[in-house]
C-alpha cells in the first residue's frame, strides 16, 4: 500500500520550495499559465518521496519499518519538490541520489526560497557575507577509468549543490580539477584507488598513484589539461582554498571555500593560528614537524588578532627563515591594512594574503 502525501503536505513542498524544482541547477518553475484558458493554470511539480512511498521489493531507498513507523514515509520531512522531469530522475538510482543527499537539496532549497523572499539575495551572497551554506555529503570511490566512470565523477561533484551553494563558475572548475586529477592519477600515476569526499564545506580528493603536487600540476610548462583546470579554478576567487600534503602514500588535496578564520582552523590539517605560528618560530626558528607533508600552510588569525606594522615586521623576519622549507605561506585574517600587505610582500614575494 501507498503512503501518499496529504494535500496540506504538498501544499507546504511546493511553497517552501518556492515553487521551483529542487534538483541542483535546475530550479525550474513548477507552475504557470495554462494554454487552455486565460484563468487557467498548469502545474508541472511534483511532491516526490525521498523513501519510496510503496515499500515492496523494487522500492529504492526504503526506510526500514523495524525501526521507523510507515507514517512516515507520507510526513512532509521525506518528501522534496520537484520538476516531473527530475522527480523520475531521482527515482532511478538509489546509489547516487541517497536519502540524506536529497534531504539536504530540500533544505538548500527552502533556504534559497527563504532568502530570495527575504532579501531577493542568492546563496552565493549569503555564503560570501560570512554565513555557512553546506554541500550536500557525497563520497565516491573509484578504482578503474572510463568516459562513463568520467561522467559519474562529474555528476557527483554537481549532485553535492556546489554550484548553488560555490557559484557556477566556481562550481564547474571544482569539477573540471577532479576529472582531471582522476584521470591523471590512473593514466600517468599508476593509481588504482581515487577517492572524492564532499562534505558539507570542503572537497577531498585521494589517490593512491605517485606523489604529484597541486602546486606541480600548476607548475606544467606543456599546459595539459590538469594543469588548465587547475589554473582556471585559482583564478576564480580569492575565498578559495587548496590544500596538499602527501598522507600514507596518497596524495591528498583539499578543495575550501573560506566564510571565516575559525572555519579554516576547523578544516583544514594544514592551517596554524597566528599567536601559536609566531610562539612556535620565536623557540624553534622552524616549522613544527607535522606540516613537513603540507605543501601550503594557512596562517589564521582570529577576529581578535590584529596585525599591526611593528608586528608586520617581526613576522617577515620568521616567514623569511622559512624561504628555505619552500612552503607556500598563506595569511588570513580580516581588516589587515593595504601597509602591512606591502611590508609582508616585500619580505616574503609568494605570500599570499586572503581577507575574510
Amino acid at each position: 500500500m501507498r503512503e501518499d502525501f496529504s494535500p496540506e503536505v504538498i501544499r507546504s513542498l511546493k511553497t517552501r520550495a518556492g515553487n521551483v524544482c529542487s534538483f541542483p541547477n535546475c530550479h525550474a518553475p513548477t507552475s504557470g499559465p495554462s494554454q487552455e484558458s486565460g484563468t487557467q493554470t498548469a502545474n508541472t511539480g511534483v511532491a516526490a518521496h525521498i523513501c519510496a512511498a510503496s515499500q515492496g521489493k523494487g522500492a529504492r531507498r526504503r526506510l526500514d519499518l523495524s525501526k521507523f513507523d510507515k507514517s512516515l514515509l507520507s510526513d512532509y520531512s521525506n518528501g522534496i519538490w520537484m520538476c516531473e522531469t527530475h522527480a523520475k530522475l531521482i527515482d532511478t538510482d538509489e546509489v547516487r541520489f541517497t536519502t540524506e543527499m536529497l534531504g539536504r537539496w530540500r533544505e538548500l532549497a527552502e533556504l534559497r526560497a527563504s532568502l530570495s523572499q527575504e532579501t531577493g539575495r542568492s546563496v552565493q551572497v549569503h555564503l560570501r557575507q560570512g554565513h555557512e551554506v553546506p554541500l550536500a555529503v557525497v563520497k565516491r570511490s573509484i578504482t578503474q577509468i572510463g568516459l562513463d566512470v568520467m561522467n559519474d565523477m562529474c555528476d557527483a561533484v554537481l549532485d553535492s549543490c556546489i554550484v548553488d551553494v560555490w557559484g557556477k563558475d566556481i562550481g564547474y572548475a571544482v569539477r573540471d580539477v577532479v576529472a582531471e586529477l582522476m584521470d591523471n592519477a590512473f593514466k600517468h600515476g599508476g593509481a588504482r584507488q581515487f577517492n572524492l569526499d564532499i562534505d558539507l564545506n570542503r572537497i577531498l580528493i585521494r589517490s593512491d598513484d605517485g606523489p604529484y603536487s597541486f602546486g606541480q600540476l600548476l607548475a606544467d610548462v606543456q599546459h595539459h589539461g590538469g594543469q588548465q583546470a587547475a589554473a582556471s579554478l585559482m583564478k576564480l576567487n580569492d575565498r578559495l582554498i587548496t590544500s596538499y600534503r602527501r598522507e600514507d602514500n596518497r596524495n591528498v588535496l583539499e578543495i575550501a571555500f573560506i566564510t571565516s578564520s575559525e572555519q579554516v582552523l576547523r578544516t583544514t590539517v594544514c592551517s596554524v593560528d597566528y599567536g601559536d605560528f609566531m610562539r612556535t618560530l620565536e623557540v624553534e626558528d622552524q616549522l613544527p614537524a607535522m606540516y613537513s607533508n603540507c605543501e601550503t600552510i594557512y596562517v589564521v588569525m582570529g577576529p581578535r588578532q590584529h596585525l599591526v606594522p611593528s608586528f608586520a615586521r617581526k613576522l617577515s623576519d620568521h616567514l623569511r627563515t622559512l624561504a628555505a622549507a619552500q612552503k607556500r605561506i598563506v595569511l588570513i585574517g580580516s581588516a589587515i591594512s593595504e601597509g602591512v600587505v606591502l611590508t609582508l610582500k616585500g619580505a616574503f614575494p609568494d605570500l599570499q594574503v586572503v581577507q575574510v
